[in-house]
């Protein structure tokens, strides 16, 4: 065994050797770009700027977009980890970033097109995944029956959407679609990878268990936790498309409240007290408040949901990122507070409040509301961006110091 400079780095693999770039530095950037295609235009509609109403295609690009980006960066990144499988390989990171990206630019444009692009990358992002499942000792996390619930309902919901470019379903289907991901896909994603990260990078004391239910290796029990809440976000989803709004609307605030409670354990506070491990604490309880309120005040649903998905989702994509971005880098862990900055957390959180009581309590300047809460989310996402980027283009070199024979 010999030393090693401390200042001499492994050199660069040849070309033939090199493998795919880690899926996240190409999708995250697609992600802040369909943020961007879905923000501006309330922020026109607040300046009084003459453009078709934008409510639907927002919805699509902040859904289907922004977080579908970023959930597929996140999951085929760390997809060795929780499968122990082979990492992404470079024909599958671009089949899954061309078909996100098209979906965005389709969309964006408003081409019903975009509906196919949708269903194909959720069709192209499940195959990769799955094909890297094994069960018995390599089985991933009991949590990604929840992983799988919610691709079934992103798939239901583009199956929705394209039935209705086909003309098979009246355009005010179109909706419906979207909601069985924003209220059925992403819930299902949101709870079930937020069980398994939120504690343990908040470094709670045994983040893994389930409190009052399974310990960190009881799979049958956890297991069966799972699928309960998995189950209550496909009854809420079909009861939605069954007209049944409020018996809904409490079957997701019951997963959100189970989920946030005793998986993600939010009674505790964070273990370790840094502006990361407080903002996916907080997101959490905007999740579980936000679904609660929409099924206490049914008449007020949608800005309580815009608290979830702001407050929640957003926040909590956005934490979740930052330490994908800096571990996967190889950049010190301090770097986190560079990327996730206070004025940018405290952006989203004005932007989610804004949007939730500004048109309840000022609904005559409703769309000022909204463009206000819209220009607070693209600050924060593009002073979160701004930081991220140079972390994203480059792997901080890592440094050898022992050297075994050969």
């Amino acid at each position: 065994m010999r030393l090693v400079r401390r200042d001499e780095v492994q050199p660069e693999p040849p070309a033939a050797a090199r493998q795919a770039p880690d899926p996240y530095r190409v999708l995250f950037p697609v992600g802040v770009a369909a943020a961007l295609a879905g923000l501006v235009p309330w922020i026109l509609v607040a300046a009084h700027v003459p453009i078709p109403y934008p409510g639907a295609a927002h919805a699509a690009l902040m859904v289907q977009g922004f977080e579908l980006a970023f959930v597929c960066g996140f999951l085929l990144t760390a997809m060795p980890a929780f499968t122990h499988g082979p990492r992404c390989s470079p024909a599958e990171l671009a089949a899954v970033t061309v078909l996100v990206g098209a979906h965005v630019v389709l969309r964006a444009l408003g081409l019903p097109i975009a509906a196919w692009a949708f269903l194909a990358a959720l069709a192209a992002l499940g195959f990769v995944v799955a094909r890297r499942v094994r069960p018995g000792e390599a089985a991933p996390p009991e949590e990604f029956l929840l992983v799988g619930a919610g691709l079934a309902l992103g798939v239901a919901g583009a199956v929705v959407q394209v039935l209705v470019t086909l003309g098979y379903l009246p355009e005010a289907s179109e909706r419906a679609g979207v909601r069985c991901m924003s209220l059925g896909m992403l819930p299902a994603l949101v709870l079930g990878l937020g069980g398994l990260l939120v504690p343990t990078f908040a470094r709670m004391s045994n983040p893994l268990t389930i409190a009052g239910i399974a310990k960190a290796g009881d799979r049958p029990r956890r297991r069966a936790f799972i699928v309960a809440v998995a189950a209550l976000l496909v009854i809420a989803v079909n009861l939605d498309f069954a007209g049944l709004v409020r018996e809904a609307a409490w079957c997701r605030a019951l997963a959100a409240l189970a989920s946030t409670q005793l998986a993600w354990k939010l009674w505790r506070l964070p273990g370790r007290r840094d502006r990361l491990s407080w903002s996916i604490w907080g997101a959490g309880w905007a999740v579980a408040i936000g679904f609660t309120a929409a099924a206490i005040w049914p008449v007020h649903r949608v800005e309580a949901w815009h608290v979830a998905f702001v407050g929640g989702y957003v926040l909590l994509t956005l934490g979740i990122g930052t330490r994908v971005v800096v571990s996967h880098g190889g950049h010190a862990m301090p770097e986190e507070g560079a990327v996730l900055s206070w004025w940018a957390v405290a952006a989203l959180v004005a932007a989610a409040l804004l949007r939730a009581l500004g048109p309840t309590f000022d609904p005559e300047h409703a769309s000022l509301h909204q463009g206000v809460a819209a220009g607070l989310a693209l600050l924060a996402l593009g002073g979160w961006f701004l930081a991220a980027w140079p972390r994203i283009r480059r792997t901080r070199p890592r440094l050898l110091t022992l050297e075994r024979p050969r």
